[in-house]
């Protein structure tokens, strides 16, 4: 989970970065300009909605229920909840925006922007994050819960865990609705997967020995020689 977690905020953190740099001119308010980048009212909306999008397909949740659990009182909110309430609260996300523009300002004020490494860096998480993002898609057009589907697992919650007798109806069925859609998600995952994989041409070199290849680890694990030293 926290591999998760934290492969989550590089990667939120790499979304905001692509949202400053590809950010185009409007004609909204003027907040600030932080080293000659303009922050306008419509910037931090259209991050804000980017943000919702991205937080509720990585964390495979409905985002209509995100919308729910940002718009409620934190005090009505589980703990587990809270810290998803209060990193979309306004202030907190513009404080976490904000500062993303202030780096992204200095790294490219220096140069950290176009040094190879960098930039191969962003390369790697925007394929995997584009890949993530069209599977957990894909695996969506699949799954297909009714709201008897739903009731039918609260009651199993509730027969099984005595933790959710004690929920509201509404609260017990969103719970559901979400285990089911987990457990359907890990069902389809690997026939869209190989569906996807029967849409791409792929042409495999026979005069390559693959298999070969993959048993000489030592290529991949000698790195010293390639070692990049950070700049000063």
């Amino acid at each position: 989970m926290k591999s998760k977690n934290k492969y989550l905020i590089t990667a939120s953190f790499i979304l905001l970065l692509f949202i400053i740099f590809n950010c185009n001119e409007d004609n909204s308010q003027l907040i600030e300009t932080i080293g000659g980048d303009k922050i306008t009212t419509n910037r931090i909306k259209s991050a804000f909605e980017t943000e919702i999008e991205y937080f509720s397909r990585m964390q495979n949740l409905e985002k209509k229920n995100l919308i729910e659990i940002i718009n409620k009182d934190v005090d009505e909110l589980d703990e587990q909840l809270k810290p998803i309430q209060q990193k979309f609260q306004k202030k907190n996300f513009y404080d976490n925006y904000r500062n993303s523009v202030i780096v992204r300002s200095a790294a490219d004020k220096t140069g950290f922007s176009n040094r190879p490494e960098i930039k191969e860096i962003i390369k790697y998480i925007e394929t995997q994050t584009i890949a993530q993002l069209y599977i957990q898609e894909e695996v969506e057009k699949k799954i297909k819960i009714s709201d008897e589907d739903a009731q039918n697992e609260c009651t199993r919650l509730r027969n099984t865990d005595k933790r959710f007798v004690s929920l509201p109806l509404d609260k017990c069925i969103l719970i559901a609705r979400g285990y089911l859609k987990s457990n359907q998600s890990q069902a389809e995952f690997q026939r869209v997967m190989e569906r996807i994989k029967e849409r791409v041409e792929i042409k495999h070199n026979d005069k390559f020995d693959l298999d070969q290849y993959l048993k000489n680890e030592a290529d991949l694990k000698d790195l010293d020689s390639k070692k990049i030293e950070p700049q000063k």
